[in-house]
């Protein structure tokens, strides 16, 4: 059996894209599960946590590639420019997990994987 041109295209496309895995965004605001904090994922590629109190805690530069996260602190709290690696898994569409590949800062790794439940997403109103 041959199939035409078109329909040839069609299922090849289908199965092309039914192995590719969906585009997900950090860009948001995001809650650390069991406390009032957040985080907010700009899409310039910064991103600052938010206490309590409504001060920021923290705030530096991320970058994903593939499915690495790099984050980098404004302050030289780990070193200047120092880039720590992740790995980041999301699940679903309002949910991100962390494992470390690479990050010598201790205390940059035990705020993303000492304690780490992830992220969840907080729904704009």
């Amino acid at each position: 059996m041959k199939l035409p041109g078109q329909a040839t295209l069609a299922i090849f496309l289908i199965a092309v894209f039914a192995f590719l895995p969906p585009d997900h965004s950090l860009v948001g605001k995001w809650g650390i599960p069991g406390t009032p904090e957040f985080v907010t994922f700009n899409s310039d590629q910064t991103y600052a946590v938010s206490l309590p109190d409504g001060k920021v805690g923290e705030r530096g530069s991320y970058k994903i590639e593939q499915s690495v996260f790099f984050i980098k602190n404004a302050k030289p709290v780990c070193g200047e420019g120092y880039w720590g690696k992740y790995k980041i898994d999301f699940y679903g569409e309002d949910s991100v997990h962390f494992t470390l590949i690479e990050d010598s800062c201790s205390a940059r790794r035990m705020d993303i994987v000492g304690y780490n439940p992830g992220l969840r997403r907080i729904k704009s109103k």
